[in-house]
């Protein structure tokens, strides 16, 4: 198929293991500390752009071959996931530049948070290793955004096909 077809693949296979990735850190982090209702309202949005990947996945499999249908679940799961997706990454990208914004006022604070009898990081290799975290998930927001535009897109086309 076409390139953007073939970026569409790319970016649901990237993102399922991107965000399944997070997911099991969260889950695993979940087993260590009590349950706090953020991270489980993160753990979910998070699941999301694991099951919009899977359902774009499933989307690519039938537009390649008609021969292997589409449940009827599909198209009503990628929407509302997708929504979801949407809604994390435009919350990861805004809190990727307000962090940005405000790395070194952030770092303060964190300095003064760790414990003095151990050697501390110096607050140049902090700011770097803050800056590259955010750069990989906003690029990673990125990534997922204009992969729902792409299930959008050739949902709408499947649907066209199969009226």
């Amino acid at each position: 198929m076409s390139s953007k077809f073939g970026l569409f693949r790319f970016l649901s296979i990237i993102s399922l293991l991107v965000a399944g990735f997070f997911v099991l850190i969260m889950l695993l982090a979940l087993l260590v500390t009590p349950a706090l209702s953020a991270v489980l309202i993160f753990v979910l949005l998070t699941g999301s752009v694991v099951i919009h990947s899977v359902l774009s996945l499933s989307l690519q499999q039938s537009l390649k071959d008609p021969a292997k249908p589409l449940k009827s679940n599909t198209p009503g799961g990628i929407r509302i996931m997708g929504f979801m997706a949407i809604f994390y990454a435009v919350m990861l990208i805004t809190n990727g530049i307000y962090g940005l914004i405000h790395l070194d006022e952030m770092l303060q604070e964190a300095m003064k948070q760790l414990p003095k009898n151990q050697p501390a990081p110096s607050l140049r290799a902090m700011r770097s290793l803050m800056t590259g975290l955010v750069i990989v998930l906003v690029l990673h927001a990125a990534g997922v955004l204009v992969n729902c535009a792409l299930s959008f897109g050739y949902l709408r086309q499947w649907q066209e096909k199969n009226k």
